[in-house]
Formats: C-alpha cells, structure tokens, sequence
C-alpha cells in the first residue's frame, strides 16, 4: 500500500487521504455484495444491499442470490415477486434487474434520463413517428389495466389509435416512457418470454416516490464502494453528476486507489482487511460485482480481462471468484439427464482449491438442474 496522499480541504486544512490497495478494494466490494459469507437475508434486503440484481437473463438473478444467501430457494425469489417485494423491470444503465420494491419507486424515476437515451438511437429513428406521445400513455395505461401486455402486444393494439406508427416503435415507445413491471409467471425461472408489463405503480399499487440523484448515489457507493466518481457513472448510468456528489462530499469519507483516482465512501460501510479470506464464489453471465465500476481492477485481473468479451451468439463466459478474483469461467450444459460444468481455469492452483472450485460447481449446478441424473463437472486449465 502506497503512503496516504496530503490533499487541501476546503482550501486550508489539510487532511491525509489513505490510499486502499486493489486487494482492499475487492474485500470491501465482495462484503457489501454478500460474497464473504453467505448471508440469512430476505430477498428484499439482499437485492437492496447489493444495489439490484441485472436480470436481463431469467436465471440470472436466481444464480446470483444463490451465491450470496444461506440455503436459497428458487420458490422464494418466485414468492417475493408474487408479493412484489422485488420488481423486476428497466433499471440501471437502461438494463432489466430485479429490485427491491421500494428502491424502484424511488430511483426509477431518477433513471428516467438513463432509460430515455433509447429514444436517441438510430433505431429509434427508424421506427419512430406517427403518433402524439401525449396520447400514447393515457391509451397504453388503460390497455394494461386489462392484463399484462407484451411490447409486441402493446404496439398491435394502439396502432389501431395510430395508423401511421409503426408496431414496434410504439411498442418500444411505452416500454421505455412508462416505468414499466415485467409480471413473474409460472415459468420455471419466473419469467416468460416475451416479458408481459404493467406500469408499475397499478403492479405494486404504490405510487412513484421519486427520490434525488443524490440519494441514489448514495445508495451506490453503499452497494459497490468505495467509489469514483467515474464508477458511479458507469454503475447508474447517469451523467452529470459531479454537482450532486460534490455536495455529498462533507458526509463522506475520501480514499485514494493505487492509480491516485479519488474514491468516495460511506463512514461505516465495511471495509475488512485486504488479508480476509474470500471463498470461491461463481457468478452469473451478467453481475453488478463484475460490471459496475469504470476500473474493473478490484475484481478482475488485466490479464483475464479477455475471456469475457462478448461472444458471436451473444453469450459470455460467466465468471469464478478464487481468493475473490475473477481467476476462472464456468459454462453449464444439461442433455438427456446428463448435467455438467465447465471450468476454465486462468490460473495454475493447488489441489485444495481446485476441490473447493470443484464443490462449490457442483452445488450450483445440482441448484440448477436439480431433475439430471447425472451431475458431472471438469476442470479445464
């Protein structure tokens, strides 16, 4: 660890700020995130812990909260969206995650400028015009106080109101305008495909309370700190929030990481020893851990950077924390009864953590596909 940095405080004093290692770093990541140890949490209280759960793939969040909490159950994710303890719809950097209930009253309507970026993409403006915004809501509204509608729904029945639209840009319209809920369904990851929405507040039967950009940030830096301000940018999504983080600044504590980047923290938030020990944890294809910070660093060694760009398909490599770095990927596969893991490997290890990778993939995967008959996993280096 470097030496603290002498920095200038509001123009006179002056007041060591300490740098964290990048190990240090991880370890105050991984206990906000619940990968230290699992925690005996509420569905509502882990999602929002860790700041929500990115869910545009369904199984996603049950393989999340299954790494993090104690003897986890699928059913009880499916029971708390039932409930609408959690909601599930677009969120963070316009991505669908799943979201404690009261987190998304609050903060989908500060993410609303985020959200609205869709509306500036050349796709829009290819399926865009030929109808009154104004008019769309109150019809789209009342069509969903019906039932749950697709996207594809949605646009089949306004486009009677609006001949000269498109379906899908009136679709996509509503989709992205209206703070939206995806309904949970019967499916077996609680999801169906294509997603049916109704606004949100007619699902929680809740109105929006929208709370302050400050307020979100807040709820950042409590979810993935200690952090820059780029990392709260690239975790939200916003821009322009240097003004609100600057008058945040008094009731927060200031660090350094080791490339000098000025990090913002909660006074109390957890921060353990960069020597705590950190078990082998697998995440899913998409996890805030891995995707919100602008510095991927505390997370992810440079070197294995590369194993998880995007693939052809569009599938990526989901990631293995071993001493609570990104060291190894695991893919899964199930066939005739037959289900298996893959590990690849990034790193040589010693027999003991290959059995703890080894237990901890088996334990997913018998999670995942608790019906095979087999359940089989390998090690690739």
């Amino acid at each position: 660890m470097r030496a603290p940095v002498t920095a200038t405080g509001n123009g006179t004093d002056l007041m060591a700020i300490r740098t964290l290692s990048n190990r240090a770093l991880n370890r105050a990541l991984l206990a906000r995130q619940g990968l230290l140890k699992r925690q005996r949490l509420s569905i509502a209280d882990i999602v929002h812990r860790v700041g929500g759960l990115q869910s545009q793939e369904p199984r996603d969040p049950y393989v999340a909260l299954w790494t993090r909490l104690s003897a986890f159950k699928g059913e009880s994710l499916h029971a708390a969206a039932q409930r609408g303890d959690v909601v599930r719809g677009s969120y963070l950097r316009s991505t669908i995650h799943t979201v404690a209930s009261a987190d998304f009253l609050a903060y989908r309507p500060v993410l609303q400028q985020v959200i609205d970026r869709e509306l500036e993409t050349a796709h829009w403006r290819a399926i865009s015009g030929g109808f009154d915004p104004a008019r769309v809501e109150p019809l789209a509204r009342a069509l969903m106080a019906q039932r749950p509608m697709s996207a594809q729904e949605l646009g089949a029945a306004l486009l009677a109101h609006f001949p000269d639209a498109q379906k899908a840009g009136l679709g996509h319209w509503v989709r992205t305008s209206v703070a939206l809920a995806i309904i949970p369904s019967d499916d077996r990851w609680g999801y169906p495909r294509p997603p049916r929405f109704v606004p949100a507040e007619q699902w929680l039967q809740q109105p929006l309370a929208p709370a302050s950009t400050a307020e979100l940030l807040l709820h950042g830096i409590a979810a993935i700190g200690p952090a820059s301000s780029a990392d709260l940018r690239s975790w939200s999504g916003l821009r322009g929030i240097k003004p609100a983080l600057e008058a945040l600044r008094p009731q927060l504590q200031e660090y350094r990481d080791e490339s000098g980047r000025e990090l913002f923290d909660l006074p109390q938030a957890p921060r353990p020893r960069a020597d705590t020990p950190a078990p082998v944890r697998l995440l899913p294809e998409y996890d805030n851990v891995f995707l919100s910070h602008d510095d991927r660093d505390r997370i992810v060694l440079p070197q294995h950077s590369q194993h998880f760009t995007q693939a052809a398909n569009g599938r990526r490599l989901r990631a293995v924390l071993v001493d609570g770095f990104v060291r190894a990927g695991w893919s899964h596969a199930c066939d005739k009864g037959r289900a298996s893991i893959q590990v690849k490997l990034f790193d040589r290890f010693d027999a003991g953590t290959r059995d703890d990778i080894a237990t901890e993939a088996l334990a997913l995967l018998h999670f995942l596909e608790p019906d095979a008959d087999h359940h089989d996993v390998e090690l690739h280096p």
